[in-house]
């Protein structure tokens, strides 16, 4: 929570009169997905579900709150990410962010009348990111997370090359996008692991969905976990 407010310091402090007059800027996305995952086994919920988030910029600093149930209404995940972008360049950019997460363990009946555990998570992200063209570039992404309560994961580390291919395809009425990525994670759950990732996304020209397919393929890891998949629809508004 101090970088948080450290964040907001900065930009408070240093944004100047023309950066005043930027209008917020206001959007998201909500996915309907056949199957909500996550790299670390203990956060997939493993069926489908509805993502919500919100992109709410203005200047360099920017709120992304995205908001995680299954189709039963029931809660999954909440992330909170404030960002800031210390570095916007042509070619480079340099962001740091905070993120105050909830994330909903579903309990198992036999031992617990509670049908959720809740785990609160505070995570620090370090993201840098070159520009070829407007569509396409490279991130290296760093997250450091810690567990809020004695329960959940205490602390984990992730580390993320993903580049950004946003022109693959571009025809009269569609356009393809792919993000391929490799990355690491290190926690205390016990998990650690190498992964190879991608995420494909059509999108339409003439209306606000797009369709997208996410797949992660574990290279090693401890305990061994299995190829996973996932389809989206998502609405942009």
């Amino acid at each position: 929570m101090k970088l948080l407010f450290l964040l907001l310091n900065t930009w408070i402090l240093s944004d100047k009169p023309d950066s005043l007059k930027t209008p917020l800027s206001i959007h998201g996305n909500i996915q309907l997905t056949n199957n909500a995952i996550s790299p670390v086994p203990s956060f997939s919920l493993g069926k489908p579900a509805l993502l919500t988030t919100l992109y709410l910029q203005k200047s360099r600093f920017s709120f992304n709150p995205e908001f995680n149930f299954d189709l039963e209404a029931k809660p999954w995940s909440v992330n909170t990410w404030v960002r800031y972008q210390i570095i916007q360049q042509k070619k480079w950019d340099f962001t740091l962010g905070n993120n105050f997460s909830l994330f909903f363990k579903k309990n198992n009946p036999a031992l617990t009348k509670e049908e959720f555990q809740l785990q609160r998570y505070q995570a620090f992200e370090f993201n840098l990111g070159y520009h070829f063209t407007k569509m396409r570039g490279v991130n290296l992404m760093l997250w450091k997370s810690q567990s809020l309560d004695e329960v959940g994961i205490k602390r984990g580390f992730f580390l993320m090359l993903v580049s950004q291919i946003g022109d693959l395809y571009n025809g009269k009425n569609i356009r393809l996008g792919v993000r391929p990525s490799l990355f690491v994670i290190d926690n205390t759950a016990p998990f650690t692991g190498y992964f190879a990732s991608q995420i494909s996304t059509m999108y339409f020209k003439k209306i606000p969905f797009n369709i997208s397919f996410q797949t992660v393929h574990p290279l090693h890891t401890e305990p061994k976990t299995k190829f996973n998949w996932n389809v989206g629809l998502n609405f942009q508004f």
